[in-house]
């Protein structure tokens, strides 16, 4: 089939685009896939990223202006459409269409013409049956396995895109684990360092929050990455013991269910690598920590400082915990995530 791939965020390279790209890469070695993005892709930056080929695939640049994109889309005439675009509303012009959703922003309309709609977590999925009143299957995003790990060293570490707490932003709350690490070193014996990885978002305040971030972080202990490679990613996932998720805690009677961390897909990749994940007890992380065997769920900053404080002093318990990510990981990784799309997209290929 001719299938188009659509995302309007590749300038970010989250991972939604990860996603995105993995994808249209494993589609296109039995189809013609063609990515449709707002800009051109920088596809070396996507292989130093995420370690994805995307040399050989056609990319078509959308108009600036979104009313046009579904004619865009349909002068390519695809047979099939996926739509992993983040909030989009864009009509399906092709027979055939799937729509990913990371979560159901605002509401279905413009969605009719898509046959099936994905969902990244079951979290997300009862999100959409509750607020668009619409049937969604579950496919789980892909995690890339970053072990085997190596000996663990006193490494805290944090992978999300830096964003400031504005507008529709999936806020990460890097910096209520920075005040929370600043509260940790004074209550164990051992030195220990954090480590916060991703890109800077493209708005003007993201970098300023960014820049924040560094100022307040020169304290010894404290690294911020911007931008690594995939290789550099996955040497600190196995080094780390700990890794730490905030996403959603500024939330937590979960009035605002966007808020919450969709899936969580960082986290699982800590998880192959070994490091133990003490994630924010809300949204995809209680479908991907089992508390107590895989990691800890907390929903106070003292319980993340506990359950950590409890891990440094129990060294025999984190080598157990450790194994334990490390299989729990393995539920989610990306063949699982291949092969449940390349069934979709046969079920709608025999349709």
């Amino acid at each position: 089939m001719r299938i188009a791939v659509y995302n309007l965020h590749f300038a970010t390279l989250g991972g939604g685009e990860r996603r995105s790209a993995l994808l249209a890469a494993h589609l296109a070695r039995t189809h013609e896939v063609a990515i449709f993005s707002a800009g051109p892709l920088e596809k070396e930056k996507i292989r130093h990223l995420f370690d994805i080929d995307v040399a050989e695939l056609e990319n078509i640049v959308l108009p600036s202006s979104e009313n046009d994109h579904a004619a865009a889309v349909a002068a390519w005439q695809p047979d099939l459409l996926i739509n992993n675009s983040y909030t989009s509303r864009l009509r399906c012009p092709a027979p055939r269409g799937i729509y990913m959703c990371m979560f159901p922003e605002g509401n279905a309309d413009g969605l009719e013409g898509y046959q099936v709609i994905t969902a990244n977590s079951a979290y997300t999925q009862g999100w959409i049956a509750q607020l668009w009143q619409r049937p969604a299957e579950v496919v789980y995003s892909a995690v890339e396995p970053m072990g085997p790990p190596t000996p663990k060293e006193n490494i805290i570490l944090n992978v999300a895109r830096f964003q400031a707490d504005v507008g529709t932003n999936h806020f990460k709350q890097q910096d209520l684990l920075l005040e929370a690490f600043y509260r940790l070193l004074p209550q164990v014996d051992s030195p220990w360092e954090l480590h916060f990885v991703g890109n800077i978002g493209s708005a003007f305040g993201d970098r300023i929050y960014a820049e924040s971030l560094q100022r307040r972080a020169r304290l010894p202990g404290v690294h911020l990455h911007f931008g690594v490679s995939q290789s550099a990613l996955r040497e600190l996932y196995r080094r780390a013991s700990f890794y730490w998720h905030a996403t959603g805690c500024s939330d937590p009677e979960g009035n605002n269910p966007a808020r919450q961390e969709h899936f969580g897909m960082t986290i699982l990749e800590a998880m192959s690598a070994g490091a133990i994940p003490l994630g924010f007890r809300g949204g995809g992380p209680r479908e991907t920590i089992v508390h107590g065997a895989s990691g800890y769920l907390w929903t106070h900053p003292d319980e993340l400082l506990k359950h950590t404080r409890y891990l440094i002093s129990n060294p025999l318990l984190r080598r157990a915990m450790s194994e334990q990510a490390i299989q729990r990981s393995r539920q989610f990784d990306k063949s699982q995530y291949l092969q449940r799309m390349d069934a979709i997209v046969s079920r709608l290929c025999a349709s």
